[in-house]
């Protein structure tokens, strides 16, 4: 059996399909732990898994730490540019900086046979090559997020590569070679045709969605039970706070009252009153809920996006920031949904859009289509094959050295 870690960045989006993956790893009899540097509850770990916060090494980070995640909320109103900016220079290689001794503590202490690192969490493939461990890189969405910038955007794709090299040198790794991902195995949680990747690289694997992690969530099932209009699910993710109260007055001023039933999963404080036909919950167990809904509505976030697929239901995609339009663009293609820039978001488009994704079955039939390229790339069982495969290859190696 192997011993995988799991680095993860402090946003839940990421971190949850490794869960889900952990989950099938430990069922196989693999010891599995992540790493992180924000607290995360135990109950979203897989039983016998180990979510590791070095909480002693990360207080002198605390402040830059939060000032990182609040930034997150500045996403919308940021030009294109301006994201990329607040992705790479001021999110993801701050946060490698910060991982990065608390992290080789453990490496040193646990000794994993195998490191996997989310696509943002550079730490993770720059430690594992520093120290001579396999490396797998997971990505939850969609990639060429940004095309093919090298040719498209050359000096973009130059800044890039040396904002990327000053964090690798600032860790004694010289050269020209990047290493914040692995260059053996990737790991796409979606399929290559929704993706529209004609020709990928070897090591580009696409497994689909992946399910599995924990979730218990309270849900008034009872409620839902006796709901006889169509469903909606509308969900705004975990990160965006300060547009969360304007969106879902939005969404109340488009379906109040209305035949439907409004499944929303946001803090039910941010309105003193809800509508009756409005069901609204903090937290929800998603992937259970998804098969009774009819139509969803989401800002792009690729969980959601996931689940809607994997149960072949049209969407209403209303994208804010970040990766969120290339997904829309994705969706589009694959006539599966409808797509409104958040900015441009008038409640009678919201309303006229879910009523023709409920009325119109072309988009339920693509949905369909989607359902089944995803159920054909494996899921977990494809996911794990690959980790043990790669674990035994590597192994296999290590012994012969």
């Amino acid at each position: 059996m192997s011993k995988f870690l799991f680095v993860v960045p402090p946003f839940f989006g990421h971190v949850s399909p490794t869960l889900s993956i952990g989950a099938s790893l430990i069922a196989r009899g693999h010891n599995v732990k992540w790493f992180g540097i924000t607290p995360l509850a135990d109950k979203h770990i897989p039983a016998g898994g180990e979510y590791i916060y070095s909480e002693t090494d990360l207080l002198e980070h605390q402040e830059e730490l939060q000032k990182i995640l609040k930034r997150q909320d500045d996403g919308p109103a940021c030009s294109g540019p301006e994201v990329m900016k607040l992705a790479l220079e001021e999110t993801y290689i701050p946060i490698a900086r910060i991982m990065m001794n608390s992290l080789g503590k453990v490496v040193d202490d646990w000794k994993p046979n195998v490191i996997v690192n989310d696509c943002i969490t550079f730490a993770g493939a720059l430690c594992a090559h520093i120290k001579g461990i396999p490396c797998v890189t997971t990505t939850p969405v969609p990639p060429d997020v940004m095309g093919n910038s090298a040719e498209s955007t050359p000096k973009i794709f130059e800044w890039q590569q040396n904002l990327v090299k000053g964090l690798q040198q600032e860790f004694g790794v010289y050269g020209d070679e990047i290493v914040i991902h692995s260059n053996k195995m990737n790991i796409v949680f979606t399929s290559q045709e929704f993706a529209g990747i004609t020709d990928p690289m070897p090591h580009m694997k696409f497994v689909g969605p992946v399910k599995g992690r924990p979730n218990n969530a309270a849900f008034d099932w009872e409620r839902l039970k006796i709901v006889t209009t169509p469903k909606v699910f509308v969900s705004l993710g975990t990160l965006l706070v300060d547009i969360r109260k304007e969106f879902f007055q939005k969404l109340i001023d488009a379906f109040a009252g209305t035949e439907l039933t409004i499944i929303a999963a946001t803090n039910p404080d941010i309105f003193e009153q809800w509508p009756d036909n409005f069901i609204v919950n903090g937290f929800v167990p998603q992937a259970e809920l998804m098969p009774e809904m009819d139509v969803v509505i989401c800002h792009g976030g690729f969980n959601t996006v996931n689940d809607t697929f994997m149960n072949g239901l049209p969407m209403l995609i209303t994208p804010i920031a970040y990766d969120h339009f290339h997904t829309a663009k994705l969706i589009e293609n694959a006539g599966c949904g409808i797509k409104i820039r958040y900015k441009r978001l008038r409640t009678v488009d919201m309303r006229n859009a879910v009523f023709e994704l409920l009325a119109n079955p072309k988009y339920k039939s693509a949905a369909q289509n989607v359902q089944e390229t995803f159920i054909k790339a494996g899921g977990n069982d494809r996911a794990v094959q690959l980790l043990e495969e790669f674990s035994n290859r590597a192994q296999m190696v290590a012994s012969f050295d």
